[in-house]
């Protein structure tokens, strides 16, 4: 029986040591921007350690770095399978379901991921402590309400959006792109005086609006 104990406890200290090692050679790939090869070492990782939480997060992102966007989802999915309060899954997820273009749905995930932190009228950051590591999966609660603008918009909820990214902008967070999302919902409504200023705005802090200036601001 001892014996057996002790063979079990080596198998398992075996797969831990496999899997922290394939785990820090897919950080290495990723640095070199290697994703696909890095994936192959974390799909190792997550077979033998399907509820590893950070390799099924690098691996969503390596998925998503690639346009991978589907099974990024699915990735994420499965962390809050896992973790229904993973602040940074929902954030993600909702990202790639802009990019495939189901907005009702990642505006769903940014509600949610706002709930994992209170609410929007009171929130919490958590920060780095040694008694968890809860810290790692936080967003703040800016670039939460930055992609749900983006999301908002483009399902034509303008005044929700502009709600987003003015916080964004108390937030000092994004200011340029920020600026230049509320010229765009301007424009939308036909408020072209408005929209123009937000864009120029946007322009003299940087962000590439050119070409919507041209289009809306130059009659």
């Amino acid at each position: 029986m001892v014996k057996k104990i002790k063979i079990i406890i080596l198998f398992c200290l075996i797969l831990t040591s496999c899997a922290d090692y394939y785990s820090s050679e897919a950080r290495k790939l990723e640095s070199e921007e290697k994703y696909e090869e890095a994936i192959v070492l974390l799909d190792k990782v997550i077979k033998k350690k399907p509820k590893n939480i950070y390799a099924l997060m690098n691996r969503g992102v390596d998925k998503s770095l690639l346009e991978d966007y589907k099974d990024a989802i699915e990735d994420y999915s499965r962390i809050i399978e896992i973790d229904e309060s993973n602040t940074l899954a929902y954030l993600n997820r909702g990202k790639n379901k802009i990019r495939i273009k189901d907005y009702a749905s990642a505006i769903e995930d940014f509600e949610k991921a706002i709930k994992t932190k209170g609410s929007e009228n009171m929130w919490m950051d958590w920060v780095e402590n040694p008694f968890g590591n809860r810290s790692d999966f936080d967003v703040k609660m800016e670039e939460i309400r930055f992609e749900r603008g983006r999301a908002r918009y483009f399902v034509n909820e303008f005044n929700a959006a502009l709600d987003d990214f003015n916080f964004c902008l108390q937030k000092n967070f994004c200011v340029p792109e920020s600026h230049s999302m509320i010229g765009m919902i301007y424009i939308s409504c036909e408020m072209f005086e408005e929209g123009c200023k937000a864009l120029s705005k946007a322009k003299e802090l940087g962000a590439d609006v050119q070409e919507e200036i041209d289009i809306y601001c130059k009659k």
